[in-house]
């Protein structure tokens, strides 16, 4: 039997993952749209954004890293806070620009009625930390997006989840540059970061990744099978035959938890 204090972390589906500790549950990223390179979203979250039976309905809290349909669908998120029950939706500002690429903007009316929504304001570099329950916060922090010149307009938020004793950064889209360097090696000991592909093989971030040195680095953001179109999974595949000073895992398959 696995200790109280554990921490399970189940693939979604992209980026998104629903995290589990001491009878809390967050959903992060896992309430999406459609995006023509990655996994559409699945069967059970939809079937939770409209209060049917599911693993996902009723989770307290919905975290957010950014606007792009791959990670959050207003329309879905705003349903889902409709009919479930739900301690807080955290969300980054739409932005104003009206061609942003791929931004979804709209409103979250339902949610901001039920007094559960929570915009974040932040400008890169900034962070907010935030308390959710006892010994457990969420901390937002302006990250820089890959190909950052393309989605400016967007505030990319990287994740931090501190449960208890442990720490989890999920990066999200963010780069290695040096802006995101000088965020995140200030953050202490990392029992996980979760980063995209792109991040992990591109040079600053694999250096970015051996400043912080975590316990484990995991490579999320990773379409299923059927989805690939960019041959991201051949990627992951080779990479994790290598050798790191780190332990380096994947989520790749619907359903698949790591525990910690």
């Amino acid at each position: 039997m696995r200790q109280m204090e554990a921490v399970s972390i189940q693939f979604v589906a992209n980026s998104g993952v629903f995290v589990k500790y001491r009878g809390l549950s967050f959903l992060i990223d896992g309430i999406f749209g459609n995006n023509p390179y990655f996994t559409p979203p699945i069967k059970e979250i939809k079937k939770a954004v409209f209060g049917m039976n599911s693993p996902f309905r009723d989770v307290d809290f919905l975290l957010f890293t950014h606007r792009h349909t791959d990670h959050f669908s207003a329309v879905y998120a705003d349903e889902y806070a409709a009919n479930n029950r739900i301690r807080g939706l955290f969300v980054p500002r739409a932005g104003t620009d009206p061609h942003s690429y791929l931004e979804d903007q709209r409103p979250l009316p339902k949610a901001e009625a039920k007094g559960i929504l929570y915009e974040i304001y932040l400008q890169v570099g900034e962070r907010l930390c935030i308390p959710l329950a006892d010994e457990c916060s969420v901390t937002f922090m302006c990250s820089r997006h890959l190909d950052w010149k393309t989605y400016a307009t967007v505030v990319h938020c990287s994740i931090l989840l501190t449960l208890g004793t442990k720490q989890f950064l999920f990066a999200a889209d963010a780069d290695g540059s040096p802006e995101n360097r000088e965020l995140f090696c200030n953050l202490g000991s990392l029992t996980a970061i979760f980063v995209t592909p792109l991040f992990f093989v591109h040079p600053d971030g694999r250096h970015l990744l051996e400043a912080i040195h975590p316990e484990t680095a995991v490579l999320y953001h990773i379409p299923f099978k059927a989805d690939d179109v960019t041959g991201l999974r051949p990627m992951v595949e080779r990479e994790l035959q290598g050798e790191y000073s780190y332990h380096l895992k994947a989520l790749t398959e619907p359903g698949q938890t790591l525990f910690f």
